[in-house]
């Protein structure tokens, strides 16, 4: 199958799922996510992916109560996965609009909201897509080198 035929179902609501991948960053996840279920994982895939994050945009949803306040401060939003927070972020506009389309939303390179993250919160990569991934605090910390 080639990348251009690749599109993710959401059988949670039985809708057509956004296309994927659209941009390089989607390209690289959907390289990693494939050896995700592999005996012997190749770490390369990880890693391209990781790289291309590094580089890309993210898309962050910005529900009432976060973005900039009055003390110049920035509110992200955060959710919890496996007891710990995590903050909600994008791939692409098509992966956002799966479930938050309704919200406003920043774009901003992803290395600088990894250097904006509290230390020990992770990023919740596309949360509740079928593309979905988790980024650990320690590999937070990474993508803002």
């Amino acid at each position: 199958m080639s990348n251009s035929e690749a599109t993710p179902e959401n059988s949670e609501s039985g809708e057509q799922a956004a296309s994927f991948p659209v941009n390089d960053v989607e390209n690289a996840l959907q390289g990693a996510l494939e050896q995700s279920g592999a005996e012997s994982p190749d770490p390369e895939p990880v890693s391209a992916f990781l790289s291309a994050l590094r580089e890309a945009q993210v898309w962050v949803p910005l529900p009432e109560g976060s973005g900039t306040q009055d003390d110049g401060s920035v509110a992200l939003p955060t959710l919890e996965l496996e007891g710990s927070p995590f903050i909600p972020a994008f791939t692409s506009e098509e992966q956002l609009g799966l479930r938050s389309a309704e919200l406003p939303y920043t774009v901003l390179p992803a290395r600088d909201l990894a250097e904006a993250m509290p230390e020990g919160v992770g990023l919740a990569l596309n949360p509740g897509n079928p593309a979905s991934v988790p980024i650990y605090p320690d590999t937070v910390a990474n993508l803002a080198k």
